[in-house]
């Protein structure tokens, strides 16, 4: 059985041979392990049982800015893959002076004719910031809040460009052998959503079904991310036909509790603490934790071990080193 099988078998909700597993990274992490095993093609040899590709194209501006295809500054002056928000290009509740991009299609079928040749992983198409965050980014996360209670007519428009960006894209991933669209989104702070259930019931559950119903139909199934505590959405996104949720996050869930719930609607990818376990434990503890995770999500299929988030650069090796020991030698 291969990585591939093995993640369709769980998503069916079946065990296998061994709990199917992945290893995420920032860039900063990848870099890191590339030096400290002195192998640029370390990565490949994890055994990771995802293939994935972003749907992000960058303009570099200098040493600490670039620009995406939105046109939003980041600043990468605070580390992390992305960094902060240099300006919000929507300044007033009005789509008057902002031209939406086309995808660049000749990057995504690039990315789409690399993930075809991965044949025994299971490929993912990742379309970050696909809705609240996109929204956010161009307008600013307060003014979108407030957007939601008093400017109806603006933030609908602004929601339906942005999901209509997101179909466009998802039409041309479509003609290639990929398995799964991942749409990253985050709704949930430590506790609860950002937005609070009613408006995310009023603006993002209908635009999430347009992409959901829209992957589906094309025969790929549906990754979801969010990181935070969105328990109330869970029965939500069941009824709208998701596969996979991630990040599933320890510190936010009773994992027992959410596996037995929702274990038989819903894979989980994530469980491996990058807030707690993975920055501050020792090695016995990441393994030993890693462990139980695995014990309790990977009953009955339903499960991909990997961190929470991609690792960042607070992680000590050994600790990345721990958990991957743990996900490989699972026999």
């Amino acid at each position: 059985m291969n990585s591939r099988e093995r993640v369709i078998n769980t998503l069916n909700h079946k065990e296998s041979d061994i709990i199917p597993y992945h290893l995420d990274l920032t860039d900063e992490v990848h870099q890191r392990l590339i030096d400290y095993f002195n192998d640029e093609d370390f990565f490949n040899k994890t055994g990771s049982h995802l293939a994935q590709e972003r749907n992000e194209s960058f303009e570099e501006l200098n040493d600490q800015q670039f620009k995406d295809i939105f046109g939003v500054t980041w600043n990468r002056q605070q580390e992390g893959d992305f960094g902060v928000v240099d300006t919000y290009l929507l300044k007033e509740p009005s789509l008057n002076h902002y031209t939406f991009p086309h995808p660049d299609e000749k990057l995504i079928r690039e990315k789409c004719q690399c993930l075809e040749k991965q044949t025994d992983k299971f490929r993912m198409y990742t379309i970050g910031f696909s809705l609240f965050e996109r929204a956010w980014t161009l307008r600013g996360m307060e003014n979108v809040l407030m957007d939601f209670i008093v400017e109806e007519d603006f933030i609908d428009q602004l929601l339906d460009k942005i999901v209509q960006y997101n179909c466009k894209v998802i039409d041309i991933v479509k003609e290639y052998d990929i398995d799964c669209v991942f749409l990253g989104d985050d709704w949930g702070m430590q506790k609860g959503l950002i937005m609070g259930y009613k408006y995310w019931k009023k603006y993002i559950k209908p635009r999430l079904k347009i992409m959901y119903d829209k992957i589906k139909s094309y025969g790929m199934y549906v990754a979801q991310h969010s990181c935070g505590d969105i328990n109330e959405v869970f029965d939500d996104l069941v009824e709208l036909g998701l596969d996979i949720y991630n990040t599933f996050q320890p510190e936010v869930y009773d994992i027992v509790e959410i596996k037995e719930k929702y274990g038989s609607n819903l894979t989980f990818y994530g469980g491996i603490s990058t807030q707690k376990l993975l920055p501050f434990a020792n090695v016995d503890e990441v393994k030993a934790e890693t462990n139980r995770i695995m014990r309790i999500l990977g009953k009955h299929g339903g499960y991909i071990a990997a961190p929470t988030h991609a690792i960042p650069n607070d992680v000590p090796i050994e600790n990345i080193i721990a958990f991957l020991k743990v996900v490989q030698n699972q026999n």
